[in-house]
């Protein structure tokens, strides 16, 4: 099974390292040249980048996607695009892969449009991630992991925010075993529902640093994962 890539970051890397045959698909043209059997959509403008630049954000994790998705339909491939819990606007938790999606930022409606343009095309597997972690990765915790390496030594974490985490590489291996198994359709992939305040101490323990929790607004990004585990995954994260 040839399997193409769309960019070479962190979790493309991660991804490739359970998959034979991986090479960079860059553009709708070399799909058509190189007709891999499978495209995962791995290259985004990340969360923090995506509200800063709406327009970086919807030309890449929507309309590159789209057409690169395109092109992969041509050829008779299947579509793997990642995307996320930030589709939803946290005010219920443990969504499901049927939940109606409400994204509360630029980030989440970028991948929302990107999912409905690759879905429409038919032979698709969307998965979205619950918060995906690691010391180096962009999600939601990259701001907590930086100001710690530039020498904070007290990070503030909202005890009211709830996700779904789950780490890279533990994210990586459960895609890559999806793939494998031809699973298709949309699937949530996140672990234990958990306080951001758990996840930050976990980091924190990591630098030794301290987390001091506060309350503020309440948010429940939660995602079910019944499916997941209906074909035999447990995440460990």
């Amino acid at each position: 099974m040839l399997v193409g890539v769309t960019d070479e970051g962190e979790l493309a890397r991660s991804i490739a390292k359970y998959l034979k045959q991986v090479i960079i698909i860059d553009s709708p043209q070399r799909v058509i040249k190189e007709r891999p059997n499978v495209v995962i959509h791995t290259f985004e403008v990340p969360y923090d980048e995506a509200n800063r630049n709406p327009s970086a954000a919807w030309n890449i994790n929507t309309w590159y996607s789209i057409n690169v998705a395109r092109s992969a339909h041509k050829v008779n491939s299947t579509n793997v695009f990642l995307s996320t819990f930030m589709v939803f606007d946290g005010k219920k938790g443990y969504y499901t892969e049927t939940s109606t999606p409400n994204p509360l930022n630029y980030y989440g409606l970028s991948k929302l449009a990107g999912e409905s343009g690759i879905m429409a095309l038919g032979n698709y597997l969307v998965v979205r991630f619950g918060a995906l972690y690691s010391t180096t990765y962009r999600g939601i915790f990259h701001p907590f992991v930086k100001g710690i390496l530039r020498g904070r030594r007290v990070i503030k974490c909202n005890s009211n925010f709830y996700v779904s985490p789950i780490t890279v590489e533990e994210a990586s291996e459960i895609v890559s075993s999806l793939i494998k198994r031809g699973i298709k359709g949309v699937v949530n992939v996140g672990g234990k529902r958990k306080s951001v305040v758990e996840v930050c101490e976990q980091l924190g323990d990591m630098f030794n640093a301290k987390v001091v929790p506060f309350e503020g607004e309440y948010y429940d990004f939660s995602l079910d994962d019944w499916l997941l585990r209906s074909l035999g995954f447990t995440v460990r994260s």
